[in-house]
């Protein structure tokens, strides 16, 4: 059984990796876990798709941008799924001076 200073150092890693409940990684880090919930809600900008997945930490949601909507219906991702999601950092457009966030999604 899980002891309470383990719990605590869960909690805190829970905090580092999110913000409220949605993922924000750092380059290389990897998210894994079981999808609960896809689905897309209303946003301050606009419609949004996103994933719910619940990891050891708890639920996390994954709000995904063109990229990652790609590779989830390329992967043909569905609630129940174990999944992991590696975020590989801002890459730059080869055309003008656009980034944007690039990651590998797969399903166990």
């Amino acid at each position: 059984m899980e002891n309470l200073n383990q719990k605590i150092e869960a909690k805190m890693k829970q905090r580092e990796t999110k913000i409220g409940n949605s993922w924000r990684p750092e380059e290389g880090e990897i998210l894994e876990g079981v999808v609960e919930k896809l689905g897309d809600s209303i946003t301050i900008y606009g419609d949004q798709s996103f994933l719910e997945v619940t990891t050891g930490l708890g639920k996390v949601t994954v709000w995904l941008n063109s990229i990652l909507q790609e590779q989830v219906e390329e992967e043909e991702i569905s609630k129940g799924d174990h999944i992991a999601i590696k975020y590989l950092g801002l890459k730059k457009s080869k055309k003008g001076d656009r980034q944007w966030k690039d990651f590998i999604v797969v399903k166990g």
